[in-house]
């Protein structure tokens, strides 16, 4: 993942990601920054200052679940997940599973 000043038009850090990111998410009251991949990964990324970031955690997700959304008030990330057939001829982009389609929320657990 690059982050970019984009005031500046450059780019201030890079943290490793998965494979096959379509989702990210940034969430200014925590700064932390996700990416989901279709490796099966959602990555937390804290950012420790203005140009400093570290990976904070890698949660396991299913293959392919790479669409996210955040929502910011309550700091909650959705991802969508479902299972996939084969593909027809064996190329191109598989086909949903009937019934297989699910949403994850991942939150913070509430600290004690």
């Amino acid at each position: 993942m690059a982050v970019s000043d984009y005031q500046a038009g450059k780019v201030v850090a890079t943290v490793p990601i998965g494979t096959g990111v379509d989702g990210a998410g940034y969430d200014a009251a925590s700064a932390d920054a996700f990416a989901s991949n279709a490796d099966g990964t959602l990555i937390g990324i804290h950012q420790d200052g203005p140009d400093q970031y570290h990976v904070a955690e890698t949660l396991q997700t299913p293959p392919a679940s790479r669409n996210l959304g955040l929502d910011p008030t309550n700091h909650r990330v959705f991802v969508a997940a479902a299972k996939f057939g084969t593909a027809p001829g064996g190329r191109g982009r598989a086909p949903v599973a009937p019934g297989s389609f699910s949403v994850m929320v991942i939150e913070r657990a509430p600290a004690h």
